[in-house]
């Protein structure tokens, strides 16, 4: 059954011309710029001689433009890099290249005349999961970006399976297949040396100038900057806040956590959000629950598992495709517009009361049950 599904699967991916991925749900429209930061101090771990650590960045800003234009989803030199690795890595028949291929996003069109960006909202700096490159996540930032965020996703040399930089070249990641606790450990702390620099750099006029053309040498202010990722990204976001105070807010998307915190533990607001995983738990988050000083909240989302947070579940319904089906053991069968609903507003919801030094909320004190049946509160203090 499996692999009849796949050839479904694939010729239906294969007649298509391109699809578009629904429009971001919030109140603004997004526009989006693919651009570098380089880290003079670093280097990059995946090239033999020794270079400068350049990361690629998306950042989709909240803007409004009387229309959109679609733009490719992702290069073609990555996507057609994702099948074999998908299916090496999942161990599926199906290739998932054609749907990277095809999809397309709605952006606002690049010129300065036709939409007007929200310059002063919170910015929020986004890590994906390990070996996953960051444009696994665009719909979901793009998502959160259209309620008002600045968001930034980054791709780390050297664990990103490949990154594929704006002039065209390529670099595959060297990291180890199947790293131990203490390797996740060294890239995260990697990944958070990455976010303190972006932070760095936001302050930096020229800097911005460079990755942002549109909008000019003007710097953005850094003290409503949080984070949050997915998987390792997500122990990122925790462990980053530990070690950067610039951070208000860290969100992690069902990531155990490999990284250390402050002997006296960390104050920053922290969000957890897991997969359905019944009467089980996961050990670092354990450990890690009495760690966190400030406002917390622990949440399981039924229906999902580990890779349902990412943009998969909503690429393959745009296409076409029956996300119940074959690859629910792998993507989960929870309805992908109210997954990007529900982790939009509890994102949105944590964020914006981390920069504003005060969270809490009916939706995230559990007094609006109904309004999404498929969470259920873990645990919570201090909202």
């Amino acid at each position: 059954m499996q692999s009849m599904l796949s050839i479904v699967f694939l010729l239906l991916i294969k007649t298509t011309t391109g699809y578009l991925v629904p429009d971001p749900p919030g109140e603004y429209n997004v526009t989006l710029t693919v651009g570098t930061l380089t880290d003079y101090t670093r280097n990059d771990p995946s090239v033999a001689t020794p270079t400068p650590r350049t990361l690629v960045l998306s950042v989709f800003q909240p803007a409004k433009c009387a229309t959109t234009v679609p733009v490719t989803y992702m290069p073609n030199t990555t996507a057609e890099f994702q099948g074999p690795y998908l299916q090496q890595q999942f161990n599926i028949s199906a290739n998932f290249t054609p749907l990277f291929l095809e999809a397309r996003l709605p952006v606002c069109p690049k010129a300065p005349s036709s939409c007007s960006p929200l310059d002063d909202g919170p910015i929020l700096l986004f890590s994906g999961g390990w070996n996953i490159p960051r444009l696994y996540y665009n719909v979901l930032a793009s998502a959160i970006a259209s309620e008002g965020f600045t968001v930034i996703t980054i791709d780390h040399p050297g664990d990103t399976n490949i990154i594929t930089y704006p002039d065209g070249h390529a670099v595959i990641g060297d990291g180890p297949g199947n790293p131990d606790g203490d390797e996740y450990a060294q890239y995260t702390y990697a990944r958070a040396a990455d976010a303190s620099f972006i932070i760095d750099q936001l302050s930096n006029a020229t800097a911005m100038g460079g990755l942002l053309p549109q909008r000019g040498p003007r710097q953005f202010p850094t003290n409503r900057v949080a984070m949050m990722g997915h998987s390792l990204g997500g122990a990122t976001s925790i462990h980053a806040a530990g070690q950067d105070t610039r951070i208000r807010g860290a969100i992690d998307w069902d990531g155990s956590f490999f990284g250390s915190l402050p002997p006296s533990g960390l104050s920053t607001p922290v969000l957890l959000v897991s997969e359905e995983l019944g009467n089980v738990t996961d050990p670092t988050w354990d450990a890690l629950w009495p760690q966190l000083k400030g406002p917390k909240l622990w949440l399981e989302v039924a229906n999902t598992t580990h890779m349902s947070f990412s943009d998969a579940l909503v690429l393959l319904q745009a296409s076409g495709q029956d996300t119940t089906g074959a690859f629910a053991d792998l993507l989960g069968s929870i309805a992908p517009a109210e997954l990007v609903r529900l982790l939009v507003a509890y994102t949105t919801a944590w964020m914006n009361g981390a920069v504003r030094g005060k969270v809490g909320g009916p939706l995230l004190q559990g007094k609006e049950p109904r309004r999404f049946p498929e969470v259920k509160t873990v645990s919570s203090s201090n909202l």
